[in-house]
């Protein structure tokens, strides 16, 4: 058993030289800060060969060196039904491309990654075998619809649109309050449960205004007001914001100068904007007032956020960004005209009405949409940096001479968007079309051969990603049945890290869960990265250690234990359906079994349970 742990560290360990990041550095897309498409794919091949590793792989002493293969396998597509118009691009392009693809994933790891992915949660060992016993050809439809139903999904994907705006109770920039946080945290949450449709969530955010305490989408303008500056700078903030989140594009790289010089080699397209471009998208901002009031009781500020009058001014001198000056004959105020089009307000509506209207209508941001949700499912964008769009790299038909195509899958991208908005941009009928593909029910492992680097791209397999912090803490306490009780500022306590509505949260656990790499939603963004500390706190933290034991009243290994007294391989399936999803196999059994026969059961199994949670497979979808 002390073997399995120590192969378990050491694995966890490789994490950090396979998938390290760099510094991001000052500019978050400088482009010798930033991981290239290239090196994002090596990294997810490398982290599935290591999670999932090939037969070939798996049968030989030696890892072999797959990544400058030049031997590839006799090209013999295995058979595949298309479930939609997904499965009709991915594998349209390996069919083209001859490019070999995996078998598709048994139904426990099936139910697992799609689980987790809807709700953030494991699944449980009854749901596990009741699903693996079903005969129906459409259970895995089924279970997805039943997934989409719950509130765990709402959770999840609250906690990704949370990540995405970066609703935070304090920043570097302003504070929201955990008044505002919770308020914003509510409104989204109750926008995605309700199955509000996606651009009309944005939109009421985009022109959010009222009591930032009760009035939750006001607070996407409180997060982005700068308190050192001048007013410019907070309109730039939402500016920059809007066009990263809403529409994945850099605009931040243009706040402070001209792209020409500065972004060729980040976004060709962006290279050939101005500041004033920008400016002009900002001045959608500059029309609105946010006045704050202090709560004697709470020793907090209220932001009142209101539409009125204002203009966009070059006069500043001081704050965060460089000079804003006309240059000769300009004019000292900007007009407010969209960046991508150059649509200004029309009668009637306000500026940032306007803004709303304008943004969500473009195709872009569909586009954008999309891309953001198949990287939260597959790992990796159709366009890699998923913030960092080059309209100029994105149509086969009309690349430039030289230029690379940006996409890996330009016509699923688009027909996903088309989906999207036909749909209503509906979020749960998204997720689903993606879920529902032959190309997510992949395995992870790869039997079609040697793996060979170059079909990364192609999504000949699925990718393992590393739970997400929160997700890791859940399927800890959901795995033993010893549940959390984790306290919110000015909330219920939840039971559930999901639900927690933002990473400053976590009372007793906040250690654990910021050694997964939550971020903060500021300056330290959220990682899946492996790291030394990941790994021992599976080892070592109370968390886990607490958890493993029979002892606690609603353990579920202690109910294991009193229902099968005398029989160690109901308990060894017990515990592999509890914490991995799955029935062991015939020699993990056999082992398991020989091992629980070796001493007091209690202890063993407790044991068992302990290397099961430090199992790589545990802490992967």
């Amino acid at each position: 058993m002390r073997s399995i742990l120590r192969s378990a560290a050491a694995i966890l360990t490789l994490i950090i030289a396979v998938v390290a990041n760099g510094d991001p550095g000052d500019c978050p897309f400088d482009p010798h800060q930033r991981r290239t498409t290239a090196e994002v794919w090596h990294e997810l091949s490398a982290r599935a060969e290591l999670v999932s590793p090939t037969r070939a792989t798996v049968q030989s002493t030696a890892v072999p060196n797959h990544r400058h293969s030049s031997q590839p396998p006799t090209y013999s597509p295995p058979p595949f039904t298309s479930n939609n118009f997904v499965d009709d691009e991915i594998f349209g392009k390996m069919i083209q491309d001859k490019v070999p693809w995996t078998s598709k994933s048994s139904d426990a790891e099936f139910l697992r990654r799609v689980t987790l992915d809807i709700t953030g949660q494991i699944p449980d060992a009854s749901d596990v075998t009741s699903f693996i016993n079903d005969s129906d050809p459409a259970k895995r439809d089924k279970i997805v619809d039943k997934l989409l139903a719950t509130p765990a999904y709402a959770d999840k994907w609250t906690m990704w649109f949370g990540d995405l705006v970066q609703n935070v109770q304090v920043s570097s920039a302003t504070i929201e309050y955990y008044q505002g946080r919770n308020a914003w945290h509510d409104f989204i949450w109750n926008s995605i449960n309700s199955g509000k449709p996606y651009d009309q969530m944005v939109r009421e955010q985009l022109a959010g205004a009222g009591k930032s305490f009760t009035a939750g989408e006001a607070n996407f303008y409180v997060r982005q007001i700068q308190n050192n500056g001048p007013a410019q700078d907070t309109y730039d903030n939402l500016s920059a914001a809007s066009g990263e989140k809403f529409l994945g594009m850099p605009f931040l790289c243009l706040s402070c100068h001209n792209g020409l010089g500065h972004l060729e080699l980040v976004n060709t397209s962006m290279a050939k904007r101005t500041r004033y471009d920008f400016w002009q998208n900002a001045a959608f901002f500059a029309q609105v007032t946010a006045t704050s009031a202090k709560d004697p009781a709470s020793n907090s500020r209220e932001y009142t956020v209101t539409d009125g009058t204002g203009e966009y001014r070059l006069n500043t001198q001081t704050g965060n960004k460089t000079p804003r000056q006309p240059a000769t004959g300009q004019s000292s105020t900007v007009a407010a005209a969209f960046f991508l089009s150059g649509e200004a307000p029309k009668a009637g509506e306000t500026r940032r009405q306007a803004y709303a209207r304008i943004l969500t209508a473009h195709p872009q941001f569909a586009r954008a949409t999309v891309n953001y949700v198949w990287k939260e499912v597959f790992g990796v964008g159709i366009v890699e940096p998923a913030d960092s769009f080059d309209l100029l790299r994105q149509d086969p038909a009309t690349l430039a001479n030289g230029a690379t195509l940006q996409p890996t899958h330009p016509q699923l991208l688009t027909k996903l968007a088309s989906y999207f908005i036909a749909h209503n941009y509906d979020l749960r009928s998204l997720i689903k079309t993606i879920v529902a593909s032959n190309a997510y029910q992949l395995s992870s492992r790869y039997t079609a051969g040697p793996w060979q680097e170059s079909y990364a791209p192609y999504y000949a397999r699925h990718y393992p990603r590393r739970l997400m912090s929160e997700e890791v803490l859940d399927a800890i306490t959901k795995g033993t049945g010893v549940p959390a009780t984790i306290a919110v500022t000015g909330g219920n306590p939840v039971t559930r890290a999901m639900a927690l509505p933002d990473p400053t949260e976590g009372s007793a656990f906040r250690t654990f869960l910021n050694n997964f790499g939550r971020g903060n939603r500021d300056d330290e963004t959220r990682t899946d990265d492996g790291s030394i500390v990941e790994a021992l706190s599976m080892l070592n933290d109370r968390t886990v250690t607490d958890r493993i034991k029979s002892t606690p009243t609603t353990s579920k290994l202690g109910a294991l234990l009193k229902a099968t007294p005398n029989d160690p391989g109901a308990v060894a399936d017990g515990l592999y359906l509890n914490l991995l999803g799955r029935f062991p196999t015939a020699n993990e059994r056999g082992a398991a079994i020989n091992y629980l026969k070796s001493g007091t059961l209690a202890a063993k199994s407790e044991d068992l349970q302990y290397a099961l949670i430090n199992k790589l497979e545990f802490l992967f979808n």
